[in-house]
This record gives structure tokens, sequence and C-alpha cells, in this order.
């Protein structure tokens, strides 16, 4: 049975489920989006059941626990949440192809903030606030600017963060990693061998891990803390691609949760930080322009 199709799945399981297991794929068939985000104990709680009962169901349905579950539901969920934006046309005019790459971020952002887990959002966080150091670790254009941003950003909030892009840097540095250390990496595929090794010679050297990447990858069994989405890359040559736009969002909006954690000192060095940033390019400013 494909992850794909679980929901299916479930449903034919129904007739052979025990009357406990019963009550639980009641209630994930009713609302996927909760089973996807809620923790073993919601999830007991909703559908009147213990506990054990729901790593029975998740068990019944083929799968190891309820992590396994929930990513395979979620992957399941997306399977049926087909991706309507166009691939651009050789004769779009320029308002077409504005409203088509639009159109292909916003569905790429509606996705992506269905499919994330607030659970695993809230471990993150926890994890990147309290770390020793950060490493982030992406390849190519995409994944690789996305984990230079993020490193920049952890930086301004007077964090110990550093982005690697260069698949033997990658394999260094995550060697030198301690626990109290975090190792995130940035994939939309989850499949690069780079990343994925990095990751795990950072996972046996004891740093927690995160990553932000597709359900279903390698690269999400691999993590400790699996931010996980659904917004589809482009496989078209024409098709605007938004996995980086997405991963960039994210990283924003993981940046303002550790900012509003670490407290109004740091959002003060924030602004001293950017104040001197701006007074050092005025004073690198020839006079000589402003004649111009």
């Amino acid at each position: 049975m494909s992850a794909a199709n679980l929901i299916p799945h479930i449903r034919d399981a129904l007739p052979s489920l025990r009357p406990a297991e019963r009550k639980v794929a009641d209630m994930v068939l009713a609302d996927v989006d909760f089973a996807m985000r809620a923790s073993i104990t919601e999830i007991a709680q909703r559908a009147e059941v213990s506990e054990p009962s729901v790593t029975r169901f998740c068990r019944a349905v083929g799968a190891h626990g309820l992590r396994d579950f929930k990513m395979r539901l979620a992957q399941s969920a997306a399977g049926g949440m087909p991706y309507e934006s166009q691939a651009v046309a050789r004769n779009d005019d320029i308002q077409t192809l504005f409203d088509k790459v639009g159109e292909a971020a916003i569905e790429g952002l509606s996705h992506a903030r269905s499919a994330l887990d607030p659970v695993a959002v809230e471990a993150a966080l926890a994890a990147l606030t309290s770390a020793r150091r950060v490493y982030f670790f992406g390849v190519g254009a995409g994944s690789g600017l996305v984990a230079q941003d993020a490193a920049l950003r952890l930086l301004r909030l007077d964090l110990a963060a550093s982005a690697f892009t260069d698949a033997h840097l990658q394999r260094l540095y995550a060697g030198l990693m301690e626990p109290g250390d975090v190792a995130f990496a940035i994939s939309h595929s989850g499949r690069s061998v780079e990343v994925n090794e990095s990751i795990q010679i950072a996972k046996e050297r004891g740093a927690t891990t995160i990553a932000l990447t597709n359900v279903g990858s390698r690269l999400a069994w691999l993590v400790d803390i699996p931010l996980l989405l659904r917004a589809p890359n482009a496989v078209e040559p024409h098709t605007p691609g938004v996995s980086r736009l997405v991963h960039l969002c994210i990283v924003d909006a993981l940046a303002i949760g550790i900012a509003l954690r670490l407290g109004p000192k740091t959002l003060e060095k924030m602004r001293e930080a950017s104040a001197t940033v701006e007074r050092a390019s005025a004073a690198r400013t020839d006079p000589s322009d402003s004649s111009h």
C-alpha cells in the first residue's frame, strides 16, 4: 500500500478494524487536517479512545507508528489536492505571465500553510532558540540560497549560525557538530545525497536535526524534526517554480518566531545592527553623488 493511497485504504479497512480503531479511523476521515497536526493525546481525546488504541490503529493500516502514519496521511492528502498552476506559454503577454507566476506563488503558499505541522514548527523554534550553533545545509540555486538567507536572519538575531552549500564543507562541518547544536537541511526534493549524508553525520554526532522538505522524502525520515510541505516544484521548463518562495516565507516565519521568543532585548539589538549598517553605508557614499 503506497502512502498516496492511505486515505482510500483506511476507508476500505473500516469493516476489519476493532471498535476503538474504527473510532480513530472515523475521526481521521472526518478531519484529515486535524489528524495530521494533532498529538497522540489530542487524537485519542477526540476519538474517545486510549492512546494505545491510536497506536494500534496506525499499525492496523500499515504504518509503523503515529509519526509514520501522519507522514503517509499528509502525502495521501496531497495526492488529492491537484496543483492547478498553468505552464507559461511562449505567446503569453506580460500581464498573463505575471498572473500565472502570482497564481503559482499563492497556490504554493496555500499548500504549504495547510501542510505544516504546528507541533513540528514549535519544536523547531525551541531547538533553534536554544541552540549553541546552527548550521544550514542546502545545495543549488534554490535551496542553497535559502540556506544562506536563513543563516543571515539568525545572525541578525545574534545567534551563531552558518550556511554551507558546498558538499565537502557540509560533511566536514557536520562531523564537527556536538549535542546542543542544530543541523537544518533545506531541500525541496529531499533526495540530495550530499545534504542527506551531512544530516546523517550530524545526527550521529548528537546534533538535533531539522529539515524543510517534501512529504515522503528520504530526508524527512532522517531528521528529528521534519517541516513537511506539499508545494510541488515545476516539472516543465516554462512552469513557474514556487519552492524557493515557499521556503523563504517559512524561514521568515521561523526568524520572527525566534525573535519573539528571545524578547525585547533581541529586537533592540536588531535595530542597533540595522542602524550601524545604514550609518556605514552613508559614510561610504561618495559626496559627489549628491550633485547628480
